[in-house]
């Protein structure tokens, strides 16, 4: 009688390991195939049988409980089932295997086949991977930088630099909280949902990005970004590797500052006017829009540098500046032009409008009043209006008309706005 079985469990997991069958009563061999023999160093099944008991093949730490599992099966107490053993060959070296357990009939009495199963290599496996996985996780968790593993932005694994850059007290909290969609700014999501398609289909392999993120308590934290697919429990995900660049971004963001605006007024400077000038030209000429520009001068500012020093003169202009943010519209841009000079960008504004707002802010500034110890005193703005007149107009023209009606202001006697001649 040979017995041959391939067991398939529940969870549809088909053992095809090398397996062996042996049949016995009260742990005496009654039958075992080659294959189960040679689990054990022998030859054939038939050495097998002249074993006094197979309990001897069995780790002694668990022939306790292989006694007791054979009783309950055998007296019916328990249903026959799947176990894992440790099993010694015959030159003392353990393997681990898997039984499954059936009760036979065997001349007439009832004995027990065990199918077992070698799985000394999946353990080993197992053991290498399990391994492997805690050097990672300790590669990982001492990395300064941030990695983040997310399915569709839900957090399926972070480490500690992470979790802590984004102000959470530790991975598991991150986890828990099951989508890192909100810790961004909400001006980055559209992007980060392409970036996160582009990686899931194939399209890209890596991006790298920067990102301003938000602490769990709210405040901002800018983060460099790479992101890369990879496989996790047999799905295609994204892992992130992060690093904190606040720092850097702020100190960017200072030399930006410095390099676009006026250190003095905090206006934007002649370079940043200059092509914002040629931007918006360009802009309201393709598509057909009103553009005003208007250039103002502080009058008689000589005569105030002569009268009360430089440093009143520097107050006038900071004043100027801080009037004229007040009481311009969102879309409008002033900028420092040279000395006492600026430049007044009005887009989608026709001339009418334009030498409106211009009309007023003369009035506005012409109410200023300016105090150095105790004496006091006001200054006024001449202005030149000019607007872009046609697909041909270029920026020079356009100043070159604002500075002549500018010219004109001032021969007319100062505190006005004359509107250029087309």
């Amino acid at each position: 009688m040979r017995v041959h079985v391939i067991p398939t469990f529940d969870n549809k997991f088909l053992i095809d390991s090398h397996y062996g069958v042996v049949i016995h009563r009260n742990f005496k061999p009654l039958y075992a195939d080659d294959n189960y023999a040679q689990f054990f160093g022998h030859k054939s099944g038939d050495e097998m049988l002249a074993l006094d008991s197979l309990l001897y093949l069995i780790a002694p730490h668990q022939r306790t409980n292989a006694i007791q599992t054979y009783n309950a099966i055998m007296s019916g107490h328990d249903k026959p089932g799947i176990n894992t053993y440790r099993n010694i060959d015959n030159e003392g070296n353990e393997f681990v295997v898997l039984t499954v357990d059936h009760v036979v009939d065997w001349q007439g009495e009832p004995a027990m086949q065990t199918t077992v199963v070698d799985l000394s290599n999946h353990v080993d496996t197992l053991k290498k991977l399990q391994a492997s996985e805690k050097r990672y996780r300790e590669l990982v968790d001492g990395s300064i930088q941030g990695i983040l593993v997310h399915h569709n932005f839900k957090p399926l694994f972070c480490n500690q630099a992470y979790a802590r850059t984004l102000g959470f007290n530790d991975e598991k909290a991150l986890i828990a909280s099951g989508s890192i969609m909100p810790l961004f700014d909400p001006t980055f999501h559209e992007a980060a949902h392409n970036d996160n398609q582009l990686l899931l289909s194939g399209k890209e392999s890596a991006i790298k990005t920067e990102a301003k993120c938000y602490r769990a308590d709210g405040t901002v934290v800018w983060l460099g970004l790479l992101s890369r697919p990879v496989t996790w429990n047999g799905e295609r995900v994204v892992q992130m590797t992060t690093m904190d660049i606040t720092k850097q971004h702020r100190l960017r963001e200072q030399l930006e500052h410095r390099a676009n605006y006026d250190g003095l007024t905090e206006l934007v400077n002649r370079r940043t006017m200059s092509e914002l000038l040629e931007r918006q030209c360009s802009y309201h000429q393709t598509h057909s829009l009103p553009l005003c520009c208007v250039l103002i001068d502080i009058d008689d500012f000589k005569s105030i540098n002569d009268q009360h020093g430089h440093h009143t003169g520097d107050e006038v202009l900071k004043l100027f500046a801080a009037t004229c943010r007040n009481n311009i519209r969102q879309t409008d841009i002033i900028g420092r032009w040279g000395g006492e000079e600026f430049v007044l960008l009005l887009p989608d504004t026709n001339i009418e409008q334009a030498e409106h707002i211009a009309q007023r802010l003369g009035k506005d500034i012409a109410k200023l009043i300016i105090r150095t110890g105790s004496s006091q005193f006001g200054f006024t703005i001449s202005m030149g209006v000019a607007a872009l007149t046609g697909q041909s107009d270029s920026v020079t023209q356009l100043l070159t008309r604002a500075d002549q009606a500018l010219y004109q202001a001032k021969h007319n006697g100062k505190n006005q706005a004359i509107i250029a001649k087309e």
